[in-house]
């Protein structure tokens, strides 16, 4: 599977998701759409911490609270497309990882505490558009690859169109 992780605000006006849209049209390729938006996500609350280690304690990652996280750890391939936002990228996609961040399903450690990625992708590829320039310093991006790569996922690229909004 390979797996889309939108979260365009704008939505059909984002020019974030046209990028990413004129990719997929190229490579004709089979996928399926996470629109964060569309989705009843939200922080994590001390509760929600709670349940959620008690679920990790007895093994119990099928639960539906990791439905999102397994689903990012079977991906065979990922897209996350997001505008440029305050230096990096809109909240909701911040919220969308501290919910996919799981132990034992997208990340581990060994015995002698080493960190293991568990993600089955092999590539994660980050679009982005920005109304000005950033000169190279994408803190969203830097931000997405240093999670990837403690997923497991190592090969990781930045595609970004820049200075849109400059006449």
């Amino acid at each position: 599977m390979f797996l889309v992780i939108d979260s365009c605000i704008r939505e059909n006006n984002s020019r974030t998701r046209k990028l990413y849209l004129d990719y997929l049209k190229e490579i004709k390729e089979d996928y399926e759409v996470v629109y964060l938006t569309k989705m009843p996500i939200k922080p994590l609350t001390k509760e929600d911490i709670l349940k959620r280690d008690e679920l990790i304690n007895s093994n119990k990652l099928d639960d539906k609270m990791f439905d999102l996280a397994n689903q990012f750890k079977n991906a065979e391939k990922i897209i996350i497309a997001a505008p440029y936002y305050d230096l990096s990228f809109p909240s909701l996609l911040k919220v969308y990882f501290e919910n996919i961040s799981v132990l034992n399903i997208n990340f581990s450690y060994t015995n002698d505490g080493k960190l293991v990625g568990l993600a089955k992708a092999k590539e994660l590829l980050y679009f982005s558009t920005i109304g000005g320039f950033i000169y190279g310093k994408h803190l969203g991006f830097e931000y997405v690859k240093a999670l990837a790569n403690m997923f497991g996922i190592n090969n990781v690229k930045n595609i970004y169109k820049e200075g849109l909004d400059i006449k």
